[in-house]
């Protein structure tokens, strides 16, 4: 700058020598003006100076901001990776959760439905155990109601049953005593089956061979016909038997059998005809085909030619009782 200035006097001392007082005044005045825009100039420089050094120091503050947020950037850019690579993972996290929540759904939601079947198939066979024990319920009270009318009829026969048996030893005690001036050899009492057999021997009623009653054996008829009429709820079964031994004749009767027959008829003529009515009297002849000894033996013979008296009470009280079960 000095230089330059240097040079301009020296052109206007120069030009001095050369031009007027008229031109030197021209010029002088465009020197004046031009120092003064020189001055202008050079305060102008001073000044765009001082702004460059604010400028330079403007921008060194902002360079040092720069640098200052791009090492925040890159401690941002850092943390945003790895919240980036957090939030992958996360993510990644979160879909296996996901994915295993929805597996853990389907599986309970089939594990719920196969509960729910099999709790549905358990009420089923429950309601199928409780109608069957209903059932079953109905059948024992129906069972114990029937157990009691059948312990009701049992009771009912026992009772007659018991009412029968002590008829029935009365009259075997009231029979033994009506023939009580009889041999026991000729005769014998006693109970089995319920019933009372009163056995006559052959000789104590017939002849040999003979269907006619003699006077003793129609004396005891007629003492037992005096017992059966008084107990009327007895029932009398005459049963004729004979040895093994053929007739000496053959007229009538010509075997065993029609023997049997014929004496087992006379026998319930002659209680019949002492007041026993006919409807309870059943005349048999069994012949000799249920021996009670063995007719090899002379004493077995004997004791097969017998005629029996079966005495059975009514049992019209227990047929009912027992028709009603």
């Amino acid at each position: 700058m000095s230089k330059t200035i240097v040079g301009v006097a020296v052109l206007l001392v120069l030009f001095n020598a050369c031009v007027s007082q008229k031109k030197f005044n021209a010029t002088s005045l465009a020197y004046k003006n031009c120092q003064e825009k020189l001055a202008d100039a050079n305060n102008q420089i001073q000044t765009c100076s001082e702004d460059k050094q604010a400028a330079i120091a403007r921008l060194d503050e902002a360079n040092q901001h720069i640098e200052l947020l791009k090492s925040d950037s890159v401690a941002t850019h850092g943390k945003l990776e790895k919240e980036i690579a957090l939030n992958t993972e996360l993510q990644t996290s979160n879909d296996a959760l996901l994915k295993q929540k929805n597996e853990l759904l389907e599986n309970a939601s089939a594990q719920s439905n196969a509960l729910t079947k099999r709790l549905q198939q358990k009420q089923t066979e429950l309601d199928q155990k409780q109608t069957e024990l209903d059932n079953k319920e109905l059948n024992i009270n129906a069972l114990t109601n029937e157990l009691k009318m059948r312990m009701y009829r049992v009771n009912e026969l026992e009772h007659v049953l018991n009412s029968k048996d002590s008829i029935m030893n009365n009259l075997k005690k009231k029979i033994a005593e009506a023939l009580e001036g009889f041999s026991t050899s000729d005769l014998t009492i006693e109970r089995k089956n319920g019933k009372v057999y009163v056995s006559m021997a052959d000789k104590l009623l017939f002849k040999s061979g003979s269907a006619e009653v003699d006077v003793k054996g129609k004396e005891a008829l007629k003492k037992l016909a005096e017992v059966l009429a008084r107990n009327k709820d007895i029932q009398v079964m005459v049963e004729g038997h004979t040895d093994n031994d053929k007739l000496a004749h053959d007229t009538y009767p010509k075997n065993n059998w029609d023997l049997s027959v014929l004496r087992a008829t006379a026998i319930v003529k002659i209680i019949t005809d002492n007041k026993v009515e006919a409807n309870r009297v059943i005349a048999a002849g069994r012949g000799e085909y249920f021996p009670v000894a063995d007719n090899a033996q002379k004493e077995g013979r004997a004791k097969n030619r017998r005629t029996e008296i079966i005495l059975t009470p009514k049992l019209d009280e227990l047929v009912k009782i027992i028709d009603a079960q």
